[in-house]
């Protein structure tokens, strides 16, 4: 439920995002994939709350977070909507890679196989053939972290196989070459709309994680601080939008996914909003934390990088006392 002090911060953003402030600025964007993650910048453009602060949205869509980050690092785009752990990955190797808005502040998979499966939790799959989307992504190296706090060994004890994402990982799973597999929004909610085919047998969607924010680097920071705070505002007043009133996700949803129908649409903006999305844009300590874990499992190395090194709120509207 909002608060009284974010629906005077929502008053407050109308008033000081005016056009007057900023000329006609184009801002170059990219997003990692389409996901979840992209639902608040989508619906951004749709109510033109960039427009209201003088931006226009180039977008570019990459196949994955490497490319993404790649073309962050080489300037060829400003911002990047993408998994914080590259936040992460970007201050180690010294380009002061920063989360300015939260998206997504819980994590987006959840392990499915078909409901006829003997499969009720991570014990019940020992020895088992677990797909992920890819070797070293998200997916992998979360079932990884929770398969050690199972107190099982993922090398031992399973056997997991990179597939890719959504129809390729439903084919895998539906063939049996694999025994269950990680699925994520909305891919899970499309299982789900098939009846009794699938069921969750651990779902990550609980844990609060840095799943995916707005990434800048620093030097693109100290150049353009007045472009930053009006993109981390319009995103910020998205996000506000949103939890007031699930009709405006509900149309962004409908176009990032034009083949949904009404039912699968509502359920994905319901699960979304209440689930994934963050609502102050502002990353929970607990929720690096818990990032910080899962990616150090394949290098240890990121647990020397500290919260406010990477996750910061400086371009986020001032709170309204």
């Amino acid at each position: 439920m909002m608060t009284m002090k974010k629906t005077l911060l929502t008053i407050a953003l109308g008033l000081s995002l005016a056009p007057a402030a900023f000329a006609q600025t184009v801002l170059q964007l990219g997003a990692a994939q389409t996901s979840a993650g992209s639902l608040p910048i989508v619906v951004a453009q749709q109510q033109g709350l960039f427009e209201e602060v003088g931006l226009v949205i180039e977008r570019t869509d990459f196949r994955g977070g490497g490319p993404a980050i790649q073309a962050l690092a080489g300037g060829s785009i400003e911002v990047c909507i993408c998994a914080g752990d590259h936040a992460l990955r970007l201050e180690e190797q010294g380009l002061g890679g920063k989360v300015i808005v939260a998206l997504g502040d819980h994590h987006l998979y959840a392990l499915m196989a078909l409901s006829g499966s003997d499969a009720a939790d991570l014990e019940s799959l020992k020895g088992s053939k677990i797909g992920v989307t890819s070797a070293g992504g998200l997916a992998d190296n979360t079932l990884r972290w929770a398969i050690k706090q199972a107190g099982l060994d993922p090398e031992a004890d399973f056997e997991i196989i990179a597939i890719g994402r959504g129809g390729a990982m439903r084919a895998a799973v539906e063939n049996g070459a694999i025994d269950a597999g990680t699925f994520t929004t909305p891919d899970i909610q499309a299982n789900q709309a098939l009846g009794d085919v699938y069921k969750i047998v651990y779902d990550f969607r609980s844990l609060p994680y840095a799943a995916q924010g707005l990434v800048a680097l620093d030097s693109w920071l100290t150049a353009n601080p007045d472009k930053a705070r009006a993109v981390a505002g319009a995103t910020y007043k998205a996000l506000i939008m949103i939890q007031e009133d699930q009709s405006v996700l509900e149309s962004a949803v409908k176009e990032m996914f034009p083949t949904f129908d009404d039912a699968l649409v509502k359920q994905v903006a319901s699960d979304v909003r209440a689930d994934f999305l963050s609502d102050d844009g502002i990353v929970d300590p607990q929720a690096f934390t818990n990032m910080v874990e899962t990616v150090s499992i394949p290098d240890s190395a990121t647990r020397a990088v500290p919260y406010e090194a990477v996750m910061i709120s400086d371009y986020l509207p001032a709170p309204v006392n």
